[in-house]
């Protein structure tokens, strides 16, 4: 009977202990679950670039990724297209920026601002509305010394109300665009680099005949539309290096040399539009409707930055290789080229998860981002990196950013139809009427006797 009750006494001590041990071991799981559950941070973020290539592929890619080493967050990704009523209306964005900053529980974390400053400043009717609405990057010590220097300066930040709202991912350089097979069919054989204002009125006479005898197979000279106009771009060039002072190109002060350079270029102008340069049906024409013309061969030209190769690899990677970037024509030699590098995104102050958003941005202002960035587009970027300047020998895509970067290295302006005002002092594009004179509608003389009045 002791025997009995000793082992009785024994198996019951066991239980007890594997009891205690069990009821121990679920209180601690008890506490690491609760330490582990964590109410999820969910991101909303309103993205870039749907099907505009590998750089939409690249978004994409980032914010899982993001997500997968940060599992406490969901990014909630939304590209404009799924937002907008109107994703062709280039204003729906202005609209929906003034009407989201100054909520007191914005829906959204992260907002596109698609280089819109002066239009929302004027529909908002506050110049300072970025500095008072959006989150200022610039304050950000990982942020500055992710960033280029020269896009850290107070004049970059005067662009923005005296701010820098988020990181310049995305950067470009501007293209005189033109489509081999078309040139082939014209008769002309389009140079790429060195091109002088002689070879381009040129290139724009051998349009004019060739239209005359094919009237059924019509191509436009240059490609232009009512809803974006860019030609200005390379009409800026050329009043550039016919003024070939660079002090005197950035000083808002009108001077006779810059309104000489300005009638030089007009005159120019002039004689491209008794080609009918612009083509018989610009303003008919809206660019998200028609900016895969060239690839597809209704142009010769095409005025655009270099990410155009992303939205035409999305359309027709095939035909894509039949574009060519070339540099800008000029009168002179000149050490200076329009670049542009963008702020694509801003963190809202009153954002519910506005530190969340500004780490994920910082996430792509980082050396590793950025050469990505350059692989996937072959463009150049704001942000440091070990490579981010873009090879030589892949293609003429890459070709042409390696040549501008090697040609003329940090001396890139960033250009924008604002710099019309360095011109002729007006305050918008229409006031240089340059757009008049290359449609035919004034003369260089007219033009610079309404400007001399303006003045």
């Amino acid at each position: 009977m002791k025997i009995i009750r000793a082992t009785s006494l024994f198996i019951f001590a066991v239980i007890l202990v594997f009891t205690s041990c069990i009821k121990d071991n679920e209180d601690r799981g008890h506490k690491k679950i609760e330490r582990k559950i964590e109410p999820a941070k969910e991101i909303r973020f309103v993205g870039q670039w749907l099907n505009e290539g590998k750089r939409g592929t690249l978004i994409k890619d980032f914010t899982r990724q993001y997500e997968f080493e940060n599992q406490q967050v969901i990014v909630d990704l939304k590209f404009p297209e799924e937002i907008f009523n109107d994703f062709a209306d280039r204003e729906s964005n202005v609209r929906f920026v003034n009407d989201i900053m100054t909520k007191k529980n914005p829906e959204w974390d992260i907002i596109r601002l698609n280089n819109q400053y002066r239009s929302i400043a004027e529909l908002s009717g506050d110049s300072l509305w970025a500095k008072n609405n959006l989150v200022d990057f610039s304050k950000i010590p990982e942020f500055r010394n992710n960033t280029l220097p020269k896009l850290l300066t107070n004049e970059v930040k005067d662009t923005w109300g005296g701010i820098i709202p988020g990181p310049f991912l995305e950067g470009s350089y501007w293209a005189l665009w033109t489509n081999k097979e078309v040139a082939r069919k014209i008769g002309v054989e389009v140079k790429s680099h060195g091109m002088t204002f002689d070879d381009f009125l040129n290139y724009i006479k051998s349009v004019d005949s060739y239209n005359k005898i094919n009237p059924h197979d019509y191509i436009i000279p240059i490609h232009e539309a009512a809803d974006w106009q860019t030609a200005f771009a390379f009409v800026f060039q050329l009043y550039a290096s016919a003024l070939n002072n660079t002090t005197e190109l950035f000083n808002i002060q009108v001077t006779e040399n810059k309104v000489q350079a300005w009638y030089k270029t007009l005159k120019a102008l002039q004689e491209l539009s008794e080609f009918n340069s612009l083509g018989n049906n610009w303003k008919n024409l809206a660019w998200g409707q028609s900016n895969c013309d060239l690839i597809h061969e209704k142009c010769l030209f095409y005025t655009n930055g270099s990410w155009m190769y992303n939205i035409w690899e999305s359309d027709d990677a095939l035909k894509t290789m039949n574009a060519y970037p070339c540099e800008f024509p000029v009168f002179n030699e000149i050490n200076l080229y329009p670049s542009a590098y963008f702020i694509t995104w801003a963190v809202l102050k009153n954002s519910p998860n506005r530190d969340e958003a500004v780490k994920l941005l910082l996430a792509m202002n980082k050396p590793d981002f950025a050469e990505l960035w350059v692989q996937y587009t072959k463009c150049p970027t704001g942000v440091k990196g070990q490579m981010t300047d873009v090879n030589f020998g892949g293609d003429q895509f890459e070709n042409f950013s390696h040549y501008v970067q090697s040609k003329y290295g940090d001396n890139n302006y960033n250009y924008s139809e604002e710099l019309c005002v360095n011109v002729v002092g007006t305050r918008s594009v229409a006031g240089t009427y340059y757009l008049e004179v290359l449609t035919g509608d004034m003369s260089a003389d007219e033009a610079m006797e309404l400007i001399r009045l303006d003045l």
